[in-house]
Parts: structure tokens; C-alpha cells; sequence
């Protein structure tokens, strides 16, 4: 949580509402931006990872980040560990999501 906090505003938009913004001939930046967005998202959601100006640096699909965070048959038998460092794998998986955006973003912002 602090991770997201202290580098992130998380938001969302319908992809209808971006179209509407692509198509406005008045705001300009705006409109690139939701061009930007439209063109990395995938159905039926797309997480990202963007720079203020809207370029993204990250993105991952609903449906691939269910699929790498599912409980196979043969791991469900291990899924009740009392460990302190015990973390679901969809936290775990978000997480690194997160931090891989953040490091990709870097070498935006060093040019």
C-alpha cells in the first residue's frame, strides 16, 4: 500500500469515455493521451502503468494476471501457511507489476 501511495494515482476510465476523449477536437492533449491508452488496452481490462504526459510505460491484462495468479490443482494443498511472510499471489503478482512499471519509468524520466 505504501508503494502505491507514494508513486501512483490510481484511476480508472470505460473505454467509451476515452473514445469520447480521443474524439475531442478541442482538448488536444487530452485526446492523445486517451489515444495512448486505447492503443495498449485490451478486453475486458488493462491495467497500466503511465506517465503524466500519457505515454505507457506498463500494461498487463486482466484475464493474464488471473491466469499467472490462479492456484493450480498440486498448490492448493500449500495454500494455508502460517508463515509471517505469507503473501496471496495475487498481491504478490500486483506488486511486482508495480514495481516493474516504476523501473520501466525510469529510463523515461532520465532522458
Amino acid at each position: 500500500m505504501a508503494l502505491l501511495n507514494q508513486s501512483f494515482i490510481s484511476s480508472w476510465s470505460l473505454v467509451r469515455e476515452l473514445e469520447n476523449m480521443q474524439a475531442d477536437e478541442q482538448n488536444p492533449v487530452l485526446s492523445e493521451k486517451a489515444k495512448l491508452h486505447l492503443e495498449n488496452y485490451n478486453f475486458p481490462v488493462e491495467m497500466m502503468v503511465a506517465l503524466p504526459n500519457g505515454t505507457i510505460v506498463h500494461h498487463i491484462n486482466a484475464n493474464f494476471f488471473l491466469d499467472q495468479t490462479a492456484m493450480k490443482p498440486e498448490e492448493e494443498e500449500a495454500t494455508f501457511s502460517f508463515s509471517a511472510a505469507f503473501e496471496d499471489p495475487s498481491t504478490a503478482t500486483y506488486l511486482s507489476f508495480l514495481k516493474e512499471g516504476l523501473e520501466k519509468a525510469k529510463q523515461y524520466l532520465a532522458q
